[in-house]
């Protein structure tokens, strides 16, 4: 979803993408994402019933960075849990290419080309993420990432004109964010996995989420033997 000048109507669109990560602690990875799609937008002015402008814009996005994981912090390592949240920290590139259309509402000719930008452009990215473990290999991932770009033409709208021909400047940055689901695969086990430190600290910590016992374990009483005396 589109966050930025043309953003009335029909600002959500599709993104296809794959990202690995390399295990650098036992609850930090490190992290590359690449992802194609497309945005899309429609702006109405305060007071119109019809669209002023509209764009369309496909970008490919590569981000660098790193996800922590924090039940892997708190608990260690333990492999029987089922689910893992974790928190995305990237450095992006944004390669865009963005054409603006005149409206109805902009007493110019509908459909026609405005603007057309493209460019590569900077930005930050944040978000979080959960992977359901469906076996110690593969997992069902579902991912919200949003980013800010260091630019104001994702959307080929950084200005605009008026009536008059006065020429005026956008507000800020564009924004967007990516909702994703799709597998994840595990290729090799935690180089920690057999580390007593982080296992033990999982046990000890994970066991106080269950309730305890009312019965109590009892020690089998030894077997008295008969003994016969002789005569």
């Amino acid at each position: 979803m589109f966050f930025g000048d043309l953003v009335s109507e029909s600002r959500t669109n599709y993104v296809f993408g794959v990202a690995a990560e390399r295990e650098y602690t036992s609850y930090l990875n490190a992290r590359v994402d690449l992802n194609y799609g497309s945005m899309k937008g429609t702006q109405i002015n305060e007071g119109s019933t019809l669209p002023y402008a509209t764009f369309e814009n496909t970008f490919i996005q590569f981000g660098v960075g790193a996800t922590f994981r924090p039940l892997d912090y708190a608990y260690g390592l333990f492999k029987q849990r089922f689910f893992n949240p974790y928190l995305i920290g990237q450095l992006t590139l944004i390669q865009y290419n963005a054409t603006e259309y005149n409206g109805p509402g902009s007493f110019k000719p509908d459909g026609e080309i405005w603007r057309e930008r493209s460019g590569i452009a900077p930005g930050v990215s944040f978000g979080a993420g959960l992977n359901y473990y469906m076996n110690n290999r593969v997992s069902l991932t579902a991912e919200v990432i949003g980013t800010a770009a260091f630019n104001d033409e994702l959307d080929a709208h950084k200005e605009w004109d008026d009536r008059a021909g006065n020429i005026h400047q956008t507000d800020g940055n564009d924004f967007f964010y990516v909702a994703t689901v799709g597998i994840t695969y595990l290729f090799d086990d935690s180089q920690w996995k057999n580390s007593p430190k982080y296992n033990r600290k999982a046990y000890l910590k994970t066991r106080s989420l269950f309730k305890k016992s009312t019965k109590k374990y009892r020690r089998p009483k030894k077997r008295t033997k008969s003994r016969r005396y002789k005569r």
